[in-house]
């Protein structure tokens, strides 16, 4: 079974990302669909904030790109996080929510 989402107070969430051509492709595909996100420029990177939730969609970020980007490649400029991550098919998700796993069936 998969991740259960339990009842916790909500916060804020970041990821820091080196700038590169994926980091601004991030960027835009959050622009479009997490328009809410907050992103700052700090330089040599980018800090993206967001309340309760953050879902980085590879697919639309492959889009922005010009070109398919896989996670372990996205990976490589993700260099910190806040909050509790969850992998999924073509995404990467950071919550403040408390993820657990369900107990296994009998």
């Amino acid at each position: 079974m998969g991740p259960e989402k339990t009842s916790t107070r909500s916060g804020a969430v970041f990821v820091v990302l080196m700038k590169s051509d994926e980091a601004d492709a991030t960027i835009s595909a959050l622009e479009s669909y997490q328009p809410d996100a907050i992103i700052e420029d700090h330089g040599t990177f980018w800090q993206i904030k967001a309340q309760d939730e953050l879902v980085i969609d590879l697919k639309r970020v492959g889009e922005e790109l010009g070109r398919e980007i896989e996670l372990g490649q996205w990976l490589t400029i993700m260099t910190t996080f806040v909050g509790r991550v969850s992998v999924e098919e073509g995404a990467f998700r950071i919550t403040s929510e408390m993820l657990e796993f369900a107990p296994p069936s009998a």
